[in-house]
């Protein structure tokens, strides 16, 4: 695998998170916790609106991965969230290549930030190359 396997840059965008975004993944993953589907719950926790839930945050990461080269793409995810996105935000994922290895994976450094800027997700993914047709 080459260099032009892999991007030097991958971005993806998602949002705005909506209410029916959080209530379908606390559906899906068994997660219901109030503090991500009630607004007066998370006011009463210091939050301004309802959290998006960490691990939908890493699976818009792993999105980003497997939207380019498959399901089985992603061999090592690593992520620290810096801060909680809320309802309502648009999450823009960044991955820049730092490393192309002998054999056939390539390692990305992992950003994810609000609309405001703030960062969200630092962390690093680990991929194997090959792009979807």
């Amino acid at each position: 695998m080459s260099e032009t396997t892999f991007p030097e840059t991958l971005e993806l965008r998602c949002g705005p998170v909506s209410a029916v975004d959080l209530a379908l993944f606390a559906a899906a993953s068994g997660d219901h916790n109030p503090l991500h589907l009630d607004a007066e719950v998370a006011r009463a926790a210091g939050f301004e609106r309802p959290v998006v839930h960490g691990m939908l945050s890493m699976a818009f990461a792993g999105r980003l991965f497997t939207t380019r080269w498959g399901p089985g793409a992603l061999a090592h995810l690593q992520t620290r969230f810096t801060a909680a996105a809320s309802l309502g935000d648009t999450i823009t994922l960044r991955a820049d290549r730092e490393e192309v290895r002998k054999d056939g994976t390539a390692r990305y450094r992992l950003q994810a930030r609000n609309q405001a800027g703030t960062a969200l997700i630092d962390g690093q993914a680990l991929v194997r190359g090959q792009p979807l047709q």
